[in-house]
């Protein structure tokens, strides 16, 4: 077990990360940030595999898996609820 030990840093977005949602039986994750980016990793490569990012995205709070795990849903500040 490790403890107080930083193992992985992923340090792509630009301002504080809001969600981390593990998907695709946790070997991947989804982060959003106040920098209005979503983003998809491989656990364990600090490298992005997809980036999410429109002129209209706002920042997104709060995201869930759908039951069938196919999409993602995410709570949008501008009031709208955004499926990925």
């Amino acid at each position: 077990m490790r403890a107080n030990k930083i193992v992985q840093i992923y340090s792509e977005h630009l301002m504080s990360v809001n969600t981390v949602t593990f998907i695709d039986n946790n070997n991947r994750f989804i982060t959003t940030s106040d920098d209005k980016k979503i983003f998809i990793w491989d656990y364990g490569i600090p490298v992005v595999i997809k980036h999410i990012s429109e002129p209209s995205l706002h920042s997104v709070p709060y995201v869930t898996l759908h039951k069938n795990k196919k999409w993602f849903l995410g709570q949008s500040m501008n009031n709208t609820i955004i499926v990925y």
